[in-house]
């Protein structure tokens, strides 16, 4: 029973009695195989996409122990841990891809073909929101790339933002009991074969750009009042 699950991962885990009343719940509110734990005084509850209510027990044990080690910063080594980062590796060579966009769809050609030998198979392929923060991801579980909408207005730019995010799905991640780590050595050694060296400084100039003008449009422009003459420092602000 799913109810079980909770206590065994505990147990299995650091070989004691819990102290605390453990609970799982599944939520439709996450996407992929995503899933958290909090704790209270007396409480630990795990709350996972309900992706994990088809999965094997060891699935699910292994991912409350994965959230287990992070709660309490141990780093006890499981084989339910094990078994759990090596089905998230495999969720991208079986999940369907039905998604794609043709500008993003050219851009993974162009970077397939000059930084991969065209061996990469195409993933889902979409847009995000407009975050200037979040440029792109790579979601393993659903094999999509999803790219920022503020860098539909440059193509060399995207290209590198979807060069990164393809490196993603080649090298996956490493992990820990406690922790994965997407950004290897080897991940910042292929990341440094982008042809443009200066890229990333042209980045950030591009989204300072957006951000500019998106404080522009936001900002009410002071128009001057009829029949009277704008002084100086009115000229200055309404200066374009």
């Amino acid at each position: 029973m799913h109810h079980d699950l909770p206590y065994r991962a505990y147990k299995e885990l650091y070989n004691k009695e819990p102290d605390y009343r453990l609970l799982v719940r599944y939520h439709g509110r996450f996407t992929g195989y995503n899933a958290n734990v909090r704790k209270t005084a007396t409480t630990i509850e795990f709350s996972l996409s309900r992706k994990f209510e088809e999965c094997e027990p060891e699935v699910q044990l292994g991912a409350m122990q994965f959230l287990l080690n992070k709660l309490f910063r141990t780093k006890v080594k499981s084989a339910h841990i094990e078994f759990y980062h090596t089905f998230l590796k495999k969720m991208s060579d079986l999940a369907p891809v039905t998604k794609s966009d043709p500008a993003l769809a050219a851009s993974f050609e162009r970077v397939n073909r000059q930084y991969f030998g065209d061996m990469m198979s195409r993933p889902n392929l979409v847009w995000g929101g407009t975050s200037m923060s979040l440029l792109g991801t790579y979601t393993y579980a659903t094999d999509t790339i999803t790219i920022s909408q503020v860098m539909a207005d440059d193509q060399h730019l995207l290209d590198y933002v979807m060069h990164h995010e393809m490196l993603h799905k080649k090298h996956k991640f490493n992990h820990s009991s406690s922790r994965t780590h997407s950004h290897t050595k080897l991940f910042r050694t292929d990341e440094k074969a982008f042809a443009d060296k200066d890229a990333e400084t042209k980045l950030k100039r591009y989204l300072a750009q957006k951000r500019y003008g998106l404080r522009r449009a936001r900002s009410p422009v002071a128009r001057p009042m009829p029949g009277k003459r704008r002084n100086f420092v009115q000229r200055l602000m309404d200066w374009d």
